[in-house]
């Protein structure tokens, strides 16, 4: 099951940047050729963004790839740095489900009132909800982590 996420978020990620770089470019073209802006590509590139920085969230977590400091885990056997890790990917879980809860009210907050994006006039809702999907593949890659390292850790004590 945890292929087929880190398999979507991949694919989710490049179509992301493909779209972004391919309506950044044109916005371009229009604005120094026709001497005028396309707002929607600004709006859709903003959003998408969003969606993209927390699949690549996502990514990094499966991966193990995220920034740290290891001036403290270098110092320490493997066993507690296993379990250092744990615990800050239980942190980083826990604030991207709190930002999934917190997202999905504002979901149901922009449906409810019934806001438009500004260029298209799109539902706002519909953008608003790349921040709780995108926050729910982040938290199951940090869950997954944990479980990966806790499996680690067992198969360290069972040598």
């Amino acid at each position: 099951m945890s292929k087929i996420f880190s398999v979507l978020e991949k694919v989710v990620s490049c179509l992301c940047v493909i779209t972004m770089s391919i309506l950044v470019f044109i916005n371009v073209i229009f604005r120094f050729v026709f001497n005028n802006s396309l707002a929607f590509s600004d709006e859709i590139s903003t959003y998408l963004f969003v969606l993209m920085s927390f699949m690549g969230t996502a990514v990094a977590a499966r991966r193990g790839a995220h920034l740290g400091l290891s001036i403290i885990t270098d110092k320490v056997n493997p066993k507690v740095r296993t379990i250092i890790g744990m615990i800050m990917y239980g942190i980083s879980a826990l604030f991207c489900l709190l930002i999934v809860i917190f997202g999905v009210q504002m979901v149901i907050s922009e449906y409810q009132m019934g806001q438009q994006s500004a260029a298209m006039q799109w539902p706002e809702w519909i953008y608003g909800s790349f921040v709780p999907i995108g926050a729910a593949f982040a938290t199951m890659a940090f869950l997954q982590g944990i479980f990966d390292m806790a499996k680690k850790l067992k198969e360290e004590e069972g040598k």
